[in-house]
């Protein structure tokens, strides 16, 4: 079994995207907070994605061959979409056979890997093969790290305990691990910043200062992020924009 990896963060588009693109039956997504919360996010981002479009003046001239009489498929003007919204027929029949998970604490998440089975499952598999050539079956965790600040879990401690049980159940299936953390907008926290967050060794065993200041210190020992999951996963950019993929 590969080592889990811990990708860039991503809007909610990009992740619904490549999982869509690149992923099929059985691929399981955990969604670590509500679901109310997750579809509000991502309408929200969508409702901002349509625009007016305008045809360019430095078009590139036609290769020899070619008919110098370019026809744009894009009026000028019109509305483009994102592809989420257009829902064409793979699109549609892809997402009714991956599995979707709303884990809205910490206990949640961990109670649900140790009873993880894809037997359980209510997603009945496709009627070919379509959906499952070349492809290896996911766990895709969705706010892994979101799931546990704020919390008495945002500790080096709470978070190799989950991270622990994520690798123990993907190892038990034999299934590839993915680690994705939300992002929104402009706020756009790079893999690197996340991985030198600190956190506390312990549960408990430290206090933040300067809790008005959105760099306040903790007291006590403290270990980056970066360290804590390196132990149980490797990292790798992803350039979701462009391709919705991680290769």
């Amino acid at each position: 079994m590969a080592t889990p990896i811990f990708l860039s963060p991503a809007l909610p588009s990009e992740l619904l995207s490549y999982i869509l693109n690149h992923h099929g039956y059985p691929t399981t997504l955990l969604i670590c907070f509500s679901q109310a919360d997750f579809l509000t996010s991502i309408s929200e981002e969508l409702q901002g994605q349509p625009r007016k479009t305008t045809r360019s003046t430095d078009q590139p001239e036609p290769c020899e061959g070619e008919s110098s009489h370019h026809h744009d498929p894009v009026e000028e003007g019109a509305e483009v979409k994102h592809a989420l919204l257009s829902s064409p027929l793979y699109q549609v029949a892809t997402s009714r056979h991956i599995r979707v998970i709303y884990v809205p604490t910490v206990t949640h998440l961990r109670a649900y890997l140790s009873i993880f089975s894809p037997d359980g499952s209510k997603i009945p598999a496709p009627p070919t093969s379509a959906l499952t050539r070349d492809r290896e079956p996911h766990i895709i965790v969705y706010g892994f790290l979101k799931l546990h600040r704020d919390t008495s879990e945002w500790s080096a401690q709470g978070l190799s305990n989950t991270a622990s049980a994520l690798v123990e159940s993907a190892h038990r299936l034999s299934w590839e691990t993915l680690l994705i953390e939300p992002r929104s907008g402009s706020h756009d926290t790079a893999l690197e910043g996340l991985l030198q967050e600190v956190v506390p060794i312990l549960n408990g065993g430290a206090r933040r200062l300067g809790l008005d200041s959105e760099e306040g210190a903790w007291t006590g020992r403290t270990v980056n992020i970066g360290r804590i999951l390196g132990r149980w996963s490797r990292f790798q950019t992803a350039q979701w924009g462009i391709s919705d993929s991680h290769d």
